[in-house]
């Protein structure tokens, strides 16, 4: 008898607040190969390290760097069965004070990063294999604290994931959104505490999401029973 092969598993992104507990629990569900993705001042090596995964480094802003890491990530095993893009930053301007290059930078960033990293894993990913995006709620809502370029980038991730949805259905790769609302990561750090008031209080549970219970959805969109969901934008968002 054949003895079933680990699952595989790549989170771009490994070191911010979602990306930390994502792998946290990827690690202890047992997927290994476990290749933690982000920048090398990201503090990824030490995240790899405390959970006996694989790190590497990458920078979003470098186009030709994507392939590159990609390719060292191939090196630790033949099909990958999970890939989770949690990457991105922040801004909370207004149209008045954006400005180009920001827009640009936000935009490289948050969209076409995820476009590289889902086309260099493209021939990678194995047959029956899971892709889970981060997007947030901001892409399909006016979002209290974000400002235009970052509402744009995750409305472009929610596009995109359809796509993707129908693109890879022949394969049977599943590709999914996850949208949160405010979730109490250091991102939010980046925002006045005044407006985070605001947003906390017109959170119908009361309470800012934890990076935790992202993480629970991640892990049930990659697990093999989500066979049949694909191309969704799934909120998580405390009722908003």
């Amino acid at each position: 008898m054949t003895a079933k092969r680990q699952r595989s598993a790549c989170i771009v992104g490994a070191a911010g607040g979602i990306g930390r507990a994502t792998t946290a629990l990827l690690a202890e569900q047992g997927y290994s190969p476990l290749i933690c993705m982000d920048l090398a001042e990201s503090g990824v090596d030490a995240l790899a390290a405390e959970h006996g995964a694989v790190a590497l480094h990458i920078d979003l802003r470098d186009p030709a760097g994507v392939p590159a890491a990609f390719a060292k990530a191939r090196e630790q095993c033949a099909e990958l069965d999970v890939l989770v893009l949690v990457s991105g930053i922040v801004e909370n301007l207004h149209l008045d004070t954006m400005t180009l290059d920001l827009w640009q930078d936000i935009l490289t960033i948050n969209l076409t990063g995820m476009f590289a990293c889902t086309k260099a894993a493209d021939s990678w990913l194995a047959d029956g294999g899971r892709v889970v995006l981060l997007g947030s709620m901001a892409g399909h809502a006016a979002s209290r604290v974000t400002g235009p370029a970052y509402s744009a980038s995750k409305g472009g991730i929610e596009a995109f994931t359809k796509y993707l949805g129908r693109y890879f259905a022949p394969r049977g790769i599943t590709a999914n959104c996850i949208a949160p609302g405010p979730i109490d990561t250091p991102m939010l750090d980046a925002h006045p505490p005044e407006r985070m008031k605001d947003v906390v209080a017109a959170v119908p549970m009361g309470r800012l999401g934890q990076p935790q219970e992202v993480a629970a959805l991640v892990a049930y969109l990659v697990s093999p029973g989500a066979g049949y969901t694909s191309g969704a934008i799934i909120n998580i968002s405390g009722g908003l």
